[in-house]
């Protein structure tokens, strides 16, 4: 399901296959779906009957089935109980392995982000038709899971607040607000630069989501071997030897490969070809290319103009660059606080 067109053949596969199915006998006559859960109604003695019929149909595919257990099924998040009278009663369901645990309140995130689980919840507790005590239950699950993780009951009340206001202004009208439409820009989240470049951003109607660089798989060790600086591509420095000027340039290809094309313009003096060699040349200095490095590895060529410009915006040292950054903005200040 990594490819971003799977969810889509997924629905098209099911709905080819449901429909090829839907004037069999044996067919159910409720069928919901939700990806690959499917609530269905069916007569229990007609039970196996199905099952092999939805089995028959792909080689692949074999279904399986889950009974109500005295008038009462799961479904999804969702408990389903059947009345005396058949009418249904619903309640919030979570799995017997439930732990309740989200985004810890001292945790690095964007505060959105740790409001996400409980928004989840908050809206699903007023929008999910539910009895008193249900209700009740719920709201203190809720409560609970948050004192859990480290957040006050003001963090969850004023959550709780909002989608019960929400709510209400539903009930009250037909109509919906228009949307506006909004340009998002992802960036890591810093909290020292996040307000500044989102009051930035804001300006210029764009509206910050964040992510957070220290993920599960940065701080796990790598099995692989690790690849020598030199053969990565992405943004370098070339120092020179006999001053603190220095070269910042990009290059797609391994490293290795662009210091040699500066050394032949170096040796051949070809000003022309290379800043480098200008500066050799004008200044008579020195290059220092043992200690040229690679300032950011940068495996998407889409992203190196922006990450040359960065540095180069934001150099400490007198630069050999004969050219502008390809990207000009002030934003790149604001890397630096």
């Amino acid at each position: 399901m990594g490819n971003k067109l799977s969810p889509l053949l997924a629905d098209l596969f099911m709905s080819d296959f449901e429909v090829a199915l839907s004037t069999e006998k044996y067919f159910p006559r409720v069928w919901k779906r939700y990806v690959d859960d499917i609530f269905a109604v069916v007569k229990e003695r007609y039970l196996i009957q199905t099952l092999e019929l939805l089995s028959s149909r792909h080689r692949t595919i074999k279904f399986t089935v889950e009974k109500e257990t005295d008038g009462s099924l799961p479904f999804l998040d969702l408990t389903m109980k059947r009345n005396g009278d058949n009418t249904l009663k619903f309640s919030i369901y979570r799995k017997p392995t439930a732990t309740d645990r989200y985004i810890t309140s001292d945790s690095n995130h964007y505060g959105a982000q740790k409001q996400a689980a409980f928004h989840s919840m908050a809206h699903r507790l007023y929008n999910i038709p539910m009895d008193r005590k249900d209700f009740e239950t719920e709201r203190n699950r809720i409560h609970k899971a948050a004192e859990l993780n480290g957040y006050d009951k003001d963090f969850v009340n004023k959550i709780l607040r909002k989608h019960q206001r929400k709510k209400h202004r539903l009930n009250c009208t037909t109509l919906k607000p228009e949307k506006e439409e909004q340009h998002r820009i992802s960036l890591p989240f810093y909290p020292k630069i996040t307000n500044p470049v989102q009051s930035v951003l804001q300006k210029h109607d764009f509206y910050a989501v964040y992510k957070s660089e220290n993920t599960l798989k940065d701080l796990l060790c790598n099995s692989k071997d690790k690849v020598p600086p030199d053969e990565k591509s992405g943004v370098y420095q070339i120092p020179c030897k006999n001053c603190s000027a220095v070269y910042i340039g990009q290059t797609r290809r391994k490293l290795k490969v662009r210091l040699r094309e500066h050394k032949n313009a170096v040796d051949n003096d070809r000003a022309n070809e290379s800043s480098v060699a200008a500066h050799t040349i004008s200044q008579n200095h020195a290059i220092d290319w043992e200690n040229a490095k690679l300032l950011k590895n940068v495996r998407k060529t889409s992203n190196l103009n922006a990450w040359e410009s960065m540095y180069i915006t934001t150099a400490d040292n007198p630069l050999m660059n004969e050219d502008d950054p390809p990207i000009l903005s002030s934003l790149f200040h604001l890397t630096k606080l």
